[in-house]
């Protein structure tokens, strides 16, 4: 007698049960196409909330400006819960920012909410029919390149924030000079 298959079961809503047994719905895989524009939109987002976090960390240290890592951490903590526009209201507000950059974060946050809201939906009917792919995917791509950006405006400004607050950053410096330029 041969070993027997274990049976793993996962409780499913009934609505549910009769939508994936019904044989009327099959889903086509994904093309290279759509494969190719889920790892860009993949790849936005991660970038989106390395900026995001980036902009957490801004502000706790410079509006805040906590003695303690411990300190720092728990008002992290609450930062990181906010949206990227809260974050960026908070920044405005507290005039932690030169201008450019400021402005830089609320085109970008016009950018994330497109991508997290609409990109896909928005862009269904013209990707099916093969009209503006390469300018979907182009937009996306884009939006990595501004989150690329901002990380290092916000890593700049930081770092001279630091400097102004008696903080010798040349350790730092010379380690982003070999991470960008090496």
């Amino acid at each position: 007698m041969g070993e027997r298959p274990v049976v793993i079961y996962i409780p499913v809503p009934k609505i549910v049960k009769r939508f994936i047994m019904s044989e009327k719905y099959r889903f086509k895989p994904a093309s290279q196409q759509e494969l190719s524009l889920y790892c860009f939109v993949g790849e936005s987002v991660c970038a989106v909330q390395h900026v995001e976090d980036a902009l957490s960390h801004s502000i706790v240290l410079k509006k805040i400006k906590p003695r303690l890592k411990s300190e720092a951490d728990k008002h992290l903590e609450k930062h990181r819960s906010y949206t990227l526009g809260k974050a960026i209201k908070i920044a405005e507000k507290g005039s932690l920012y030169p201008e450019l950059l400021q402005r830089e974060l609320k085109e970008f946050l016009s950018e994330r909410n497109w991508l997290i809201h609409k990109s896909i939906a928005q862009g269904r009917d013209e990707w099916d029919l093969n009209i503006s792919r390469e300018k979907l995917i182009c937009r996306i791509k884009t939006i990595i390149t501004q989150a690329q950006k901002l990380l290092q405006m916000i890593e700049e400004d930081l770092i001279e924030f630091s400097e102004a607050n008696g903080v010798d950053m040349s350790r730092v410096r010379a380690e982003i000079d070999k991470h960008y330029f090496e």
